[in-house]
């Protein structure tokens, strides 16, 4: 599998150990020409060695369970942290999986009660439906009346950021990994009033080889990650059920078998 961060290994953030905010970045499938072609060469320090109890299509599960462990990373999440996920799809699952191997108390919100199902037997102690609940009120009753001790948002909608300010608590971390650029309602006094850090969680920070010693230690299973699989030469098919926004997708995985 291949780490699909670049960086240029010179500027201030590189310097600093975090290349996946390098002022120079390129993202192979985003900036450079990726995981389409039959054929693509990169450097040996960008690859890695598959463990060979993983099938190739839950291996495709390493590259979002970096992602994971990047935003657990930069909350600095510990055992006796109160997690809030705010969000239970694929994003949200992969951090959710991540989580539990860290702290017990967490709380998983959403808007789909299966998924918030699939989140109790993932590890959650606590679910919110954030549609029919009353979210502030919830946190505070599963958090003995204090608020969340981390929230990390993997639902990235408008109002997400405003919700998890609200409902972290004093000293709290919150965790932001959207990348959209419509404006959004904060104000300084939540942020400032219980001094909550407010940190970005971007891509993943060479987290590759971590995730695969996990899975090689036994304590990550990626099996069952995957929702749907369609063969390569029906691409536009696959792209046009994401599309649809069917409530089953969770992770697609494109196979070449018809190509052998």
């Amino acid at each position: 599998i291949i780490n699909q961060v670049t960086s240029c290994g010179e500027c201030y953030p590189c310097r600093k150990g975090r290349g996946n905010v390098c002022d120079h970045l390129k993202v192979r499938g985003v900036h450079i020409d990726g995981g389409y072609r039959e054929y693509i060469a990169v450097p040996e320090s960008d690859c890695y060695i598959l463990p060979d109890s993983l099938s190739d299509e839950d291996a495709v599960m390493i590259e979002p369970t970096t992602i994971a462990i990047q935003s657990c990373t930069r909350a600095e999440l510990e055992k006796d942290d109160m997690l809030l996920i705010y969000g239970a799809g694929a994003l949200g699952s992969s951090i959710l999986k991540i989580a539990s191997k860290i702290c017990d108390h967490i709380i998983v919100a959403d808007i789909m009660d299966d998924k918030l199902e699939e989140a109790k037997h993932a590890g959650a102690k606590y679910t919110i439906n954030a549609m029919t609940e009353d979210f502030q009120a919830k946190v505070l009753e599963y958090t003995h009346g204090r608020g969340s001790t981390v929230s990390i948002d993997a639902a990235c909608v408008k109002n997400s950021l405003l919700l998890l300010l609200q409902a972290t608590g004093n000293a709290g971390r919150v965790i932001t990994m959207g990348f959209s650029t419509a404006a959004t309602e904060v104000n300084q006094f939540l942020i400032t009033s219980k001094e909550l850090d407010v940190r970005g969680s971007r891509l993943q920070n060479k987290m590759f080889g971590k995730a695969i010693s996990m899975i090689n230690e036994g304590t990550l299973d990626l099996t069952d990650s995957i929702s749907h699989t369609f063969p390569l030469t029906k691409a536009q098919e696959a792209f046009d059920f994401v599309d649809s926004r069917d409530p089953s997708i969770r992770k697609i995985v494109f196979t070449f078998d018809e190509l052998c």
